[in-house]
C-alpha cells in the first residue's frame, strides 16, 4: 500500500501535464469520457441563414492587410469565404466543406502551399468541419465554475481540438487546435472572432458588421 501512495503524486502530475494548455490555464480537470454529436456543440456558422460580413484585419509579423470577409452557407456543410479590400480587390475566395478545400482565387502573395494549408486548417477548425458527426471526447470541468464545460476531441487530421463554452447556450467560446509551431487558438467574443498563431506571430481579427 505504501508503494502506491509513493507513486500517486507522480500519476497526478502526469495527468495534469497531459491536459491541454487551454484547460490547464483555466484550472479545468478531466472528468470522464463521453460520446457526443457534432451538432450538440452548436457550431457558430452552421446556423447561417444569410451572408455574414466581417471587417477583417490580418497581422503577420510586421505586415498587415485588411478588408471585408463575406461568409455564406451554400448548402449544408458547404461554406464560401471571400475576402475583399476596400477598393474591391479580392484577396482570396475559398470554398470549404468537410471533404474539400477549393481555392477559387487568391492573390499571389498568399497563394503559397504553406499559407493555404494553414488557412485551410484554421477555417476547418473554425467551422468545426474537422470534427466528425459522432465522436468520443474527454470532458473537462472546473469545480468552482459549474457553468463552463470543456471537451478534448480528436480531429480528423489526428490533432486535438479543445472546445469550451458556457452551459447556457452551448455555443463554442474557445477553440485550440494543434500544438507547437502550428498551434492555433480562436476566441469568440460576442461579435468578434480572433484567431491567434502565437509561434508564427500571426493574428486574424474578424469583427461582425451590421449590414
Amino acid at each position: 500500500m505504501r508503494k502506491y501512495f509513493f507513486i500517486l503524486p507522480f500519476v497526478i502530475l502526469l495527468i495534469a501535464g497531459c491536459s491541454p494548455k487551454l484547460f490547464r490555464d483555466l484550472d479545468m480537470r478531466p472528468a470522464t469520457s463521453v460520446k457526443m454529436q457534432r451538432n450538440s456543440l452548436m457550431p457558430v456558422f452552421d446556423h447561417l441563414e444569410e451572408a455574414k460580413f466581417y471587417s477583417t484585419q490580418i497581422d503577420f509579423k510586421e505586415n498587415s492587410m485588411g478588408g471585408v470577409l463575406a461568409v455564406t452557407k451554400e448548402s449544408e456543410g458547404h461554406f464560401r469565404m471571400v475576402l475583399m479590400t476596400a477598393f474591391g480587390m479580392t484577396l482570396f475566395d475559398f470554398s470549404l466543406s468537410r471533404d474539400s478545400f477549393i481555392v477559387n482565387s487568391c492573390v499571389e502573395q498568399m497563394n503559397k502551399k504553406m499559407v493555404l494549408n494553414l488557412l485551410e486548417k484554421d477555417f476547418r477548425a473554425l467551422f468545426m468541419l474537422n470534427v466528425p458527426n459522432e465522436f468520443k471526447a474527454v470532458y473537462y470541468r472546473n469545480k468552482e465554475k459549474q457553468n463552463w464545460m470543456g471537451y478534448s476531441v480528436k480531429a480528423d487530421d489526428g490533432e486535438c481540438n479543445y472546445l469550451i463554452y458556457p452551459r447556457e447556450n452551448n455555443f463554442v467560446r474557445n477553440i485550440q487546435n494543434g500544438c507547437f509551431i502550428k498551434r492555433m487558438q480562436a476566441v469568440f467574443d460576442e461579435q468578434v472572432i480572433t484567431i491567434y498563431h502565437p509561434k508564427l506571430k500571426l493574428k486574424l481579427v474578424m469583427t461582425e458588421m451590421n449590414m
